[in-house]
C-alpha cells in the first residue's frame, strides 16, 4: 500500500510509524486511519520488527480529528457507528477477545511493544490513541488535552474505562471534565507519560529505547505478558493465575526459555528468535 498520510521506516528491528500531514499538527483523517492500519498490521506481522513507535511529524503528534470531518459529522447530525465518519471499524486484532477488537483498542492486541513518541500537542483523539500504546514518552515540548468537553463531545473509544486506569479516577475526572491543557511535567506527575526526554534527539532517543527493549528481552515473553496484563484489567484474580500457570508451562518448553537461561550461564548478550 502506498502512503501518502503516514511515514513508515523500518531500522534496526524497529518500525516507526510517523503521522504526516504536518501543517495540520497531523490532524487524523479516514485515509490517514486505512494507511496507520495496515502499517501497524505489517509490523505487527513482520518477524523482523520488534518494536513500533509511533509519532508525529513537524511540532505536533496529532491535533485530534480533523475538522473537515468533525464538521460532516454535526451537518448529518450522524449518531451511529454506520453513519459517523468517525466510526469505522479499525478491521484488525490480533487477540480475539471482543475488548480487543474494538476501535483503536485493538493496539492493546499487537503483540510487540507499541511506544507513542509524543513530540508536541496530543488533543481529541491524538489524546486518545496513545492511551492505547504500552508507553508513553513525552518530548519536554508535548502538551496534552482530552478536548471533548469544550466539543460538545463525550468521552469517546474507551476513554472513561482506560486513562483512569493510568492517572487514576480524580486525575482521569479533573483531565475529561475540564478539557484543560496540561503540559510534559504534569502529565508525568499524572503518570499518563511514563518518561520525559529533551526535545532535542527526541526521537532518536526513543528509537534507542525500542532497540534495546526489542533485543534484551524474550519476543515471545512480551507477547504473552502484553495479552496477560491487557486480558487481567478485564477479569478477576483466579482467571489471571490460571492463565498464568498455563503460559508458565509453555514457556518451559520454548526456544526463548532455553536461550534465556543460556545466555546467563555463558555470560553473553542474548539472541532470542521469539519462539
Amino acid at each position: 500500500m502506498a502512503y501518502e498520510q503516514i511515514l513508515v521506516d523500518h531500522t534496526s528491528s524497529v518500525a516507526t510509524i510517523t503521522l504526516n500531514r504536518p501543517d495540520r499538527l497531523n490532524a487524523w483523517t479516514r485515509q490517514m486511519e486505512a494507511e496507520f492500519t495496515e502499517a501497524l498490521r505489517a509490523a505487527a506481522s513482520d518477524d523482523g520488527i520488534r518494536a513500533i513507535v509511533i509519532t508525529g511529524a513537524g511540532k505536533g503528534f496529532c491535533a485530534g480529528a480533523d475538522m473537515s470531518l468533525l464538521s460532516a459529522a454535526a451537518g448529518s447530525g450522524a449518531t451511529d457507528g454506520a453513519s459517523s465518519p468517525l466510526q469505522s471499524d479499525a478491521g484488525f486484532a490480533i487477540n480475539s477477545r471482543d475488548d480487543f477488537r474494538k476501535k483503536h483498542a485493538w493496539l492493546l492486541s499487537i503483540p510487540k511493544p507499541v511506544i507513542a513518541a509524543i513530540n508536541g500537542p496530543s488533543v481529541g483523539l491524538g489524546f486518545v490513541i496513545p492511551l492505547y500504546c504500552d508507553f508513553r514518552i513525552a518530548a519536554e515540548s508535548a502538551r496534552f488535552s482530552v478536548i471533548f468537553s469544550k466539543r460538545g463531545l463525550v468521552a469517546e473509544y474507551g476513554l472513561a474505562w482506560i486513562l483512569p486506569r493510568i492517572v487514576g479516577l480524580p486525575n482521569a475526572i479533573d483531565l475529561i471534565f475540564t478539557s484543560r491543557m496540561v503540559d510534559a511535567a504534569e502529565a508525568l506527575r499524572l503518570g499518563l507519560v511514563t518518561r520525559v526526554l529533551p526535545d532535542a534527539a527526541f526521537l532518536e532517543s526513543v528509537q534507542a529505547f525500542a532497540r534495546e527493549l526489542g533485543q534484551g528481552v524474550s519476543p515471545r515473553s512480551l507477547a504473552v505478558m502484553k495479552r496477560q496484563i491487557y486480558t487481567a484489567q478485564l477479569e478477576g484474580l483466579a482467571p489471571s493465575i490460571d492463565l498464568a500457570l498455563e503460559e508458565m508451562r509453555l514457556s518451559f518448553a520454548s526456544e526463548d526459555f532455553k536461550e534465556g537461561v543460556a545466555h546467563f550461564l555463558e555470560k553473553r548478550a542474548p539472541r532470542f528468535a521469539g519462539k
